[in-house]
């Protein structure tokens, strides 16, 4: 009997999802992202499709996307269970994985190098240090700040790149410098530490664009999810964020994105543009603002990070446009101001946080995890590596009564002198 209502079960459920293949009017909403994806393509994608994604989960969400009705309640429910999977499986198979065992070879275009037979393009890799003095003065300041404000948390994350690797050690015949490495042995104890890692080669590519800087969509993702992990043993942050919809601008409105690699390598370079994307996610009831640092003003804003200008596509399309720094760095007003994370620190106040206060001191991959980060916290202070001498940072903990401080960065924020912070006194 048991097995006989189980089958019936089963059957029904077909039934059902075959009714909803059936009937496209009851698929989905248009704000769902109609893709017409299908189930084939999981297992057997085309590179060459429209609706091709890069991974086989990233593939199956799309095909549920378009196939099955009631979509977002179902979805939901399957990220957050596959994501778990992941990092369970990306746990017990890491240590198999011996990562520096992985060599690649690298091909010289004008000031770079590509990696492989690939079109990624990076730094050559070097074997310098960062300036030691430089760090040792960064790392004097966090002990002032720990020694004024003892209850403080700290964290430092580091945006590992491809030159950040073991990978390249037989092509330069000697080991790159490990600034992750020179970070951990330089901060103290109190301050716990993590870093990007990349399984290989594919793996890089997979979280990184090919003619930018910058980690893609898919990497910032990962960097939240690192740093969440790393904060949720010391905070309750609440279920860590799962993306909603994954918005391919490019594909929507035709037009590519060649970042900072590209660019300067002009004519020398000749593979082609990246792939524009981001993730939406659900955030909390929030209001934002950006701070006047010259009068030390509030100025309320509508959004941070020009989310809805990319959706609608009303954005400049022109190739070389830096579509990263345009959708995470700008913030607009009502009136229809705007302001750079480069002029103005951002900051996010939740109506329902978790009881602390978050201040996020970053270059520009900082950008990219700033919202999903501030879910989590009552106010989060958000604050460009470029303009972090202009308020003094203890004025700063006292005015948004700081809990915790979290330095995500490239080498920018520990090897630039002129990116130190400054005190009241």
């Amino acid at each position: 009997m048991k097995h006989k209502s189980g089958t019936v079960s089963l059957l029904v459920l077909l039934v059902l999802c075959l009714i909803t293949y059936m009937f496209p009017s009851i698929k989905m909403t248009s704000s769902e992202n109609r893709t017409l994806a299908s189930f084939s393509m999981v297992f057997k994608p085309d590179p060459d499709s429209i609706v091709y994604r890069d991974t086989p989960s990233e593939r199956l969400d799309a095909a549920l996307s378009d196939q099955f009705a009631f979509r977002e309640m179902v979805v939901n429910g399957y990220m957050s269970l596959f994501n778990n999977l992941e990092s369970f499986m990306r746990t017990i198979f890491s240590p198999l994985n011996k990562k520096d065992d992985l060599q690649y070879t690298l091909h010289p275009i004008g000031n770079y190098s590509l990696i492989e037979d690939s079109k990624y393009i990076t730094i050559c890799p070097s074997t310098e240090p960062m300036n030691k003095e430089i760090v040792e003065k960064r790392v004097e300041q966090l002990e002032l700040i720990h020694k004024k404000y003892p209850n403080m948390r700290f964290y430092t994350y580091y945006v590992s790149q491809a030159y950040d690797t073991t990978w390249f050690n037989s092509y330069i015949g000697a080991s790159a410098a490990d600034h992750y490495q020179e970070i951990v042995d330089a901060v103290p104890d109190y301050v716990k530490t993590g870093h990007l890692i990349y399984d290989n080669l594919n793996d890089y590519m997979n979280v990184h664009y090919k003619t930018d800087h910058h980690w893609n969509h898919r990497g910032s993702r990962r960097g939240y999810e690192n740093i969440y992990s790393l904060m949720n043993k010391d905070f309750k942050l609440g279920d860590m964020l799962i993306p909603t919809r994954e918005n391919n601008i490019s594909a929507s409105y035709d037009f590519g994105f060649l970042g900072s690699y590209g660019k300067s390598l002009g004519d020398l370079y000749n593979g082609g543009y990246d792939s524009f994307s981001f993730y939406e996610y659900s955030y909390p009831e929030k209001d934002m603002f950006i701070l006047d640092t010259e009068q030390l003003k509030e100025i309320q804003v509508s959004e941070l990070g020009v989310y809805d200008e990319y959706n609608n596509g009303s954005v400049d399309k022109t190739i070389g446009v830096n579509h990263y720094s345009e959708l995470y760095g700008k913030a607009r007003d009502e009136t229809g101001n705007y302001y750079y994370d480069e002029w103005c620190p951002f900051i996010i106040k939740n109506k329902n946080g978790n009881g602390k206060n978050l201040l996020l001191c970053g270059d520009s991959y900082s950008r990219a995890i700033r919202d999903q980060l501030a879910s989590h916290f009552d106010t989060t202070f958000y604050f460009d590596y470029r303009i972090c001498s202009k308020i003094p940072i203890d004025y700063i903990i006292e005015q948004y009564d700081i809990n915790v401080l979290l330095i995500s960065s490239q080498t920018n924020m520990w090897e630039g002198e002129k990116f130190l912070f400054t005190f009241m006194e």
